[in-house]
């Protein structure tokens, strides 16, 4: 018998890292121009503003500088280049992690885990995220996050649930349960869908609308309009 993976260790996210980061570099590469493709799910970005991001987001977690996934995209950078400097930036890759505290390694796997499903979306490519090494522990990751914003709001617990997995978020017991396929709920609560999509997900007990306001927490907000599809899976 394989021994599952740890979504918690170093190495195992190393590996899952890479994965997303080889995945996204070749779907860039492939495009004649990425500074003309846009990617519905982050509507002010390109693909080389997407890259951009990364890059800076990988620039600063190497660098041990104190930042999360909001950074902005690099600038005045093209897309060749920006995928020179993040293949380079590998190599700082495994020391960084080691000497990184478990949460920060956890924001940028949930980050870049998130934008490559932002990019085959976009690109209307195959998403299986659920086979991906790391998207557990950005699933995972994102209903702490969501669970915080419960808890800030004041607002009831609410339990979640995908299939073969569930959390309690909040104080007490919970008042309803949202249940919904595990990509679903994962671009939930990370800004991918509506207010609609979100409440179209199987609610029961208290009303969906009750914990509408949880679903802005961090960087993440559901967009006014549809950027993408429930898929269902």
């Amino acid at each position: 018998m394989t021994a599952a993976p740890d979504q918690h260790d170093p190495a195992e996210q190393l590996a899952a890292y890479r994965r997303s980061r080889e995945a996204i570099s070749a779907l860039a590469a492939a495009l004649p121009d990425p500074a003309a493709v846009t990617v519905p799910a982050c509507p002010d970005w390109s693909v080389r503003d997407l890259l951009g991001h990364l890059v800076h987001i990988c620039q600063s977690f190497v660098a041990q500088e104190d930042s999360q996934i909001d950074l902005a995209p690099l600038s005045g950078v093209p897309a060749d280049e920006l995928l020179d400097r993040w293949a380079e930036l590998d190599a700082e890759l495994p020391a960084a992690l080691e000497r990184s505290p478990e949460l920060r390694r956890r924001i940028m796997l949930l980050d870049v885990v998130s934008h490559e499903i932002d990019l085959r979306l976009g690109l209307d490519l195959p998403v299986e995220p659920t086979a991906h090494p790391g998207f557990e522990g950005a699933l995972d990751l994102s209903t702490i996050g969501f669970g915080l914003a419960v808890n800030g709001g004041g607002l009831p617990a609410l339990r979640i649930e995908t299939p073969g997995q569930s959390w309690v978020v909040g104080e007490g017991a919970p008042a309803a349960t949202v249940r919904g396929p595990a990509v679903d709920v994962f671009r939930s609560l990370t800004g991918r869908r509506t207010r609609p999509q979100i409440e179209g997900l199987e609610w029961s007990g208290e009303p969906a609308d009750r914990w509408a306001q949880a679903f802005a927490w961090g960087p993440f907000a559901p967009p006014a309009a549809e950027v993408e599809p429930v898929l269902g899976r």
